[in-house]
């Protein structure tokens, strides 16, 4: 069943691979669908990927030596966020401003990073004093086998 389970994303990640023919919404809207059952499992490539970029916007905004001066996000203190919460609020924001998104030419997964860092600012917003007390993203925030 496993096996299968990973052809089948396999199969799924491929064909999101631009083609004669198809167009970028189509390429979108399988990422999301493909998302959207990686978040029910709670693992897979996708979730792997956005929980690698959620990571690199907190390091981003509280490390002073990579540019970081504001925080991208400023969830509550103690707040653990994993891979099927990233997922979430990257569909989220994806399906609010669906036509926006599938108006950007650009590949399927920097689209849906792009939702999330959007969704994660909505959802988490910083006030200025937050982002001076804002601690370093935690070191071991990794994603789901």
């Amino acid at each position: 069943m496993g096996k299968a389970l990973a052809a089948a994303s396999l199969a799924m990640a491929c064909s999101l691979i631009p083609q004669t023919g198809w167009t970028t919404q189509k390429n979108l809207e399988n990422a999301a669908m493909l998302l959207e059952r990686q978040s029910r499992a709670g693992r897979g490539e996708f979730i792997s990927f956005l929980t690698g970029a959620a990571t690199a916007y907190r390091w981003v905004g509280t490390t002073p030596d990579v540019g970081g001066s504001e925080p991208a996000y400023c969830p509550a203190p103690g707040l653990r966020l994993d891979g099927r919460s990233y997922a979430k609020i990257a569909l989220e924001e994806y399906k609010r401003a669906k036509n926006e998104y599938s108006s950007l030419s650009d590949y399927p997964l920097n689209v849906l990073t792009l939702a999330l860092l959007r969704g994660l600012r909505a959802k988490y917003p910083c006030k200025p004093e937050d982002a001076a007390s804002l601690p370093p993203a935690p070191l071991n925030e990794t994603a789901p086998e």
